[in-house]
């Protein structure tokens, strides 16, 4: 997969009718580094007939259409380059770009390539990070000086698990429905700085789905000690979609004097964030899933009043000295090293997956955050209700929409997930995906209903999982 957010087996260049030429070749160039462009042959006249200044904007794209206003809807599907026929729902992992996003990571690429020097200080300059921090911050309910821009989800945790001053015998609390991305960095600073680990246990069919918050609440609660220091948990489950009650858990570490750092691999871009509200300390996030952003992006948010507690050990701003051991230090990284910025530095940035995420906060600020939470919403309701009608399928999210929202899990009787995707990509174009934990028992398969999906789509998609199950 290239760092375009280009997937030649799901995406089709040759939809690209309104880019420019040079946008185009860039695109192509671009895939080719990553996967092979088979069976994506592009016809010579495709090239002739794109115009040379085009680049999509958000005219024609509707604003904030009602969650059941199918026509509308099916023109935000339009947007996306997912070739003709596949249905694609596996947004959880990642989440092809629109023309409007894509188009601006490939111009971005070409001009960065053509004039490195002007587009570095005219373009993606000072001014224009510091306005994506805000424009950031503003979407996900925070302050600019509580914004890292990072890789991604994981590049966050890592930031959170290793930064926090810890001692030997501190203990750092995690489930057992953790993306290894959150649960690994705890794994290995504790082996390392002999640290105390504690899992709590969700792997219970209870929770899966659970009869409301307070079952999640119960198992925090009964979970956290004196020992405890740094508590991690997922926002949304990828496991099973089901969302955990941040607002409670994080009030409830608070009261203890327990740290939080909140894995929010899957609600940016799906459902609408407030941080300030969840009151977590930390949150790390995406942008190349629901944000439908470039690969290699994403955030780390940590409250002001809790950054003295954070150390940037994944950065490399300098330790409040220079390189000579004095004080005196640039006023721009004097005031970096004041707020969330100094747990950014990398060194080599991305720029064009920078400019991509830009516009996926235009992107989504156009539709609405609210708009696509409810869009979301009504197909995957529309989804569970008719994987209930279907004899032999259990699913394992809630109806309670504090506790569900986009992705769907569930299982079909005497079938593999792994082989259920197989069946449904090779026999009807729908790509799904598994989520495979044996060692919890945990094997599912998992929907993502996301604003690319059409109502079409999702019945057939019940169409497929009905004749499959019939057969089993």
């Amino acid at each position: 997969m290239s760092e375009l957010n280009f997937d030649p087996r799901v995406e089709d260049p040759r939809k690209l009718r309104d880019v420019s030429r040079r946008g185009f070749l860039g695109l192509v160039s671009g895939a080719a580094a990553g996967l092979p462009l088979a069976g994506c042959a592009v016809p010579a006249e495709t090239v002739a007939e794109t115009a040379d200044d085009a680049i999509p904007t958000l005219e024609s794209t509707p604003r904030a259409p009602a969650p059941d206003d199918s026509s509308a809807w099916d023109v935000v599907a339009g947007d996306f380059l997912i070739r003709d026929g596949l249905s694609y729902m596996n947004t959880g992992t990642r989440g092809p770009s629109p023309r409007y996003i894509h188009e601006r990571q490939v111009a971005a690429l070409t001009e960065l390539n053509s004039d490195y020097l002007s587009f570095t200080r005219n373009v993606h300059n000072d001014d224009f990070q510091v306005a994506l921090r805000k424009k950031l911050a503003s979407f996900v309910g925070a302050n600019e000086t509580e914004i890292a821009l990072n890789n991604n989800t994981t590049d966050g945790m890592i930031a959170a698990t290793w930064g926090l001053k810890l001692e030997p015998g501190d203990e750092i609390v995690y489930t057992n429905h953790d993306h290894s991305g959150g649960s690994h960095p705890i794994l290995n600073r504790a082996h390392r700085d002999s640290l105390s680990m504690k899992i709590i246990d969700v792997a219970d069919r209870k929770f899966h789905p659970a009869d409301g918050p307070e079952e999640y609440i119960k198992a925090f609660d009964a979970a956290l000690t004196s020992k405890s220091k740094l508590l991690s948990f997922c926002h949304i489950n990828y496991t099973d979609g089901g969302i955990l009650p941040v607002k409670e858990i994080c009030e409830m570490a608070r009261a203890r004097g327990v740290m939080t750092i909140v894995d929010g691999a899957q609600p940016p871009g799906m459902m609408a964030l407030d941080l300030h509200d969840l009151g977590c300390d930390m949150y790390a996030g995406p942008f190349h899933k629901w944000m439908l952003s470039s690969m290699y992006t994403g955030f780390f948010y940590v409250r002001d009043d809790v950054q003295d507690r954070i150390e940037p050990v994944l950065t490399t701003s300098p330790p409040g000295r220079n390189m000579y051991g004095g004080t005196e230090l640039s006023e721009r990284w004097q005031k970096r090293l004041q707020t969330a910025e100094k747990y950014e530095p990398r060194g080599s940035v991305n720029m064009p997956a920078r400019m991509a995420m830009d516009a996926a906060l235009d992107y989504h600020t156009h539709l609405t955050p609210q708009a696509i939470e409810a869009r979301d919403r009504y197909l995957a309701a529309k989804l569970r209700a008719g994987l209930r009608a279907i004899d032999g399928v259990d699913l394992f999210v809630s109806e309670d929409p504090r506790m569900s929202c986009a992705l769907v899990s569930f299982t079909v009787k005497d079938i593999k997930p792994t082989d259920l995707n197989a069946m449904l990509w090779e026999r009807h174009d729908i790509y799904i995906r598994n989520v495979t934990h044996l060692e919890v028992d945990w094997d599912v398969n998992r929907a993502s209903m996301h604003i690319m999906v059409t109502e079409p789509q999702v019945d057939d998609l019940l169409g497929a999982i009905e004749e499959i199950a019939k057969q089993a």
